[in-house]
């Protein structure tokens, strides 16, 4: 340390310094070429990277853009189609509500036959009137001759239907008296039509039949003498217009006429019934409408009686049943309530509501004509009570006026 010291003294005295200065003035050409050369080849370089950093910045914004404007495209294709997509959706739940409350469903034929209803028991109440005696409607000549002549003594009544028993012999009546005219052979269609009460409510037949309730012009046949044996079988015969002129006679037809309305009213439940199995001309058009619904026309081939598919033609018994049972004992009606909106739904249970209201209507009809009956009955009871009393009474008061 002393010694570097003097020595830096020494270095200052004699002007000398960190700074090393070129001995000579430097001028080689070479030397600034080179340089100059460098420098000029960086900016060219330079400028050249420029240009190129220009025209990618230029690309890069003219890139921007184009993206820019294909998404502004984007956007406004989109909003379009969203626009369209609205529209055609508001115009398809229009077109929905318009169908749902316009609509007219595939059942509206069977609809129709119910509309009918009126008509048919019109043609069932007229039908009626041929089921009386003396109305005519008969094929066989025997029943006819049963039915719908003159009343005969209980003795010859009696052997009239014996007579046309034998046309209706069961097994039974074979057994006890087989081979004789009462019953030659078991009758094959229709064995003790004309003692059954099966005759009137399901039709005379074959022993295990199913039960009808359209009938045939036999089964008709048939169950017009079974009323006329349960109901109208002869008590005294009908007088000659001889006897009806004398004043016996008069007492006579009197007695005989208060008699027949009581047995009107006594035979009114199973005539009524008869004429609801008559086929009625007026349900030929109100089936072949119905039958154009799928529901109904299923459940009319799995139904109907062989005499209803041949005629085309119903009973106010079958169209009834047919009413009810479509809509209750089909299984088709169940895909029809399926396909139903809200609106067609309470319509048709506003039309199942009208088809009770209307079979009540008949059970009410129904009521009113037995109620007819039970009067009758009880009127008939007070009658046997106390005419003997009456009689009995008016005969002492006789004696009295007669002693007196």
């Amino acid at each position: 340390m002393k010694l570097r010291k003097p020595i830096v003294a020494l270095l200052f005295s004699l002007g000398i310094s960190g700074t090393v200065w070129a001995a000579y003035p430097v001028t080689d050409a070479t030397l600034i070429t080179v340089v100059k050369t460098g420098f000029n080849a960086i900016a060219m370089q330079m400028s050249a990277f420029q240009g190129a950093l220009t025209t990618v910045l230029t690309q890069i914004g003219s890139a921007i853009n184009q993206n820019g404007s294909k998404v502004a495209t984007t956007i406004e294709a989109a909003s379009k189609s969203d626009r369209e997509f609205q529209t055609e959706k508001s115009r398809q739940e229009n077109l929905s509500d318009a169908k749902a409350k316009f609509q007219v469903s595939d059942s509206i034929c069977s609809e129709s036959a119910s509309g009918g209803a009126s008509t048919v028991s019109s043609g069932s109440s007229a039908a009626k009137g041929s089921m009386r005696p003396g109305g005519g409607g008969v094929a066989n000549s025997a029943v006819s001759n049963a039915v719908n002549k003159p009343a005969l003594s209980p003795s010859a009544d009696a052997a009239r239907s014996a007579k046309v028993h034998a046309q209706y012999c069961d097994s039974i009546d074979y057994a006890a008296f087989g081979g004789s005219q009462a019953c030659p052979a078991v009758s094959k269609n229709m064995p003790g039509a004309d003692k059954r009460v099966d005759s009137v409510l399901t039709g005379a037949g074959p022993d295990g039949k199913e039960p009808d309730l359209t009938f045939t012009q036999e089964q008709t046949d048939a169950a017009r003498m079974y009323i006329q044996n349960s109901v109208y079988r002869s008590v005294s015969k009908d007088l000659t217009k001889a006897e009806a002129n004398s004043a016996a006679g008069i007492q006579y037809l009197g007695l005989k006429n208060q008699m027949y309305a009581s047995l009107s009213a006594a035979a009114d439940p199973q005539e009524k019934v008869l004429a609801e199995r008559q086929p009625i001309d007026e349900t030929k058009t109100l089936i072949a409408e119905a039958l154009q619904s799928k529901s109904a026309k299923s459940y009319f081939d799995a139904t109907a009686s062989d005499v209803v598919k041949q005629t085309g033609k119903m009973s106010k018994a079958d169209f009834l049943q047919f009413e009810v049972g479509r809509r209750y004992a089909n299984t088709e009606y169940q895909s029809d309530l399926q396909g139903m909106d809200t609106d067609n739904l309470a319509r048709e249970q506003i039309r199942v509501a009208s088809l009770t209201n209307w079979l009540l209507l008949d059970l009410r009809n129904e009521i009113q004509a037995g109620n007819i009956i039970a009067g009758q009955q009880l009127a008939s009871q007070v009658r046997n009570e106390y005419e003997p009393l009456l009689n009995g009474q008016y005969q002492a008061i006789g004696a009295r006026a007669g002693g007196e």
